[in-house]
């Protein structure tokens, strides 16, 4: 039997769900869509929660062409101003989550991009596919990568996104998430996530053949290029040692190696002798890092 340091543990735990939040735009969170300088982008480990199915619901009546594209617009409006209860409704009389307006912007979509994850978690309730693609040729998970949103994209991960799908820039989720960047904490969490997930850290940005760890480095990302460093020189363990090993790093608070371990196929569920969890372990001994990262990949 273990003593959990209750005041500690909630406070952790309050953090990590502070986190995870609903919707944020970045530094600031927008109720429409984002004026950035950069184009408005694009973007597995063992998958711990599965893509909710779709709603058993009474059917919706019959719409005819125009009753259908005026819900649908009605819906794109609420997810941009992040309003659950009126894309609710909305959903229920028939809107579609993965319909385009003319910029190519869906439900689905958009909360990839404003890190909306209860949005996020609605459309995929009701058939978000996850292989949507914005006018960039991007995912979600690329979207979500630029702006930093590490618990969309855990999420994505999660609910089976292709990890490593290039747009028209030439860029995947992992790139964008360095090239466009700031090294700061939340890009740090996309970046293990991304990690953690499978990403592909050889593979070149397409028009300057340029690797994830170069692009990290020249921009002075140091803890991303060390993150990229640990991983592309890690040895992969043996599936019960890779368990011993995430425990480990959550408890130590390593969440370079938390990912690692997730990467070489770790259960986010493992258990130590005395039936902790990485995640029990990780809010036992304050150790936000590795609570946020498995969090975002759904432990629970």
């Amino acid at each position: 039997m273990y003593l959990i340091r209750p005041v500690r543990s909630v406070a952790a735990l309050t953090a990590v769900f502070l986190a995870t939040a609903a919707c944020s735009g970045g530094d600031a969170a927008t109720s429409g869509p984002a004026q950035a300088t950069t184009p408005p982008a694009s973007t597995r480990p063992p998958t711990s929660q599965a893509t909710p199915r779709p709603t058993k619901e009474k059917p919706a009546p019959k719409l005819d062409a125009k009753q259908q594209a005026r819900l649908n617009q009605q819906l794109i409006a609420a997810a941009w101003d992040n309003d659950l209860r009126r894309a609710r409704s909305l959903i229920a009389r028939g809107a579609d989550v993965n319909a385009k307006d003319n910029t190519v912007q869906s439900a689905y979509l958009i909360s990839t991009s404003e890190g909306c994850l209860e949005l996020l978690n609605l459309t995929l309730e009701h058939g978000a596919d996850v292989d949507s693609k914005d006018s960039f040729n991007g995912t979600g998970l690329i979207r979500a990568a630029d702006r930093g949103h590490a618990d969309i994209a855990g999420r994505l991960v999660q609910a089976g996104v292709k990890i490593d799908h290039i747009n028209n820039l030439g860029w995947t989720a992992l790139h964008e998430a360095i090239i466009l960047g700031d090294g700061s904490d939340r890009y740090v969490d996309t970046v293990r996530v991304l990690v953690a997930g499978g990403a592909d850290l050889r593979l070149r940005s397409q028009r300057d053949q340029t690797t994830p760890i170069q692009h990290a480095t020249s921009r002075g990302h140091n803890q991303i290029a060390q993150d990229l460093r640990a991983a592309l020189e890690a040895d992969k363990p043996a599936k019960r040692q890779a368990n011993r090993l995430l425990l480990a790093a959550a408890e130590r608070g390593d969440a370079t190696a938390v990912a690692l371990a997730i990467r070489a196929g770790a259960n986010l569920e493992a258990r130590d002798e005395q039936g902790r969890t990485p995640l029990s372990l990780a809010v036992t001994e304050d150790r936000l890092a590795v609570a946020r990262l498995l969090v975002y990949l759904g432990a629970g």
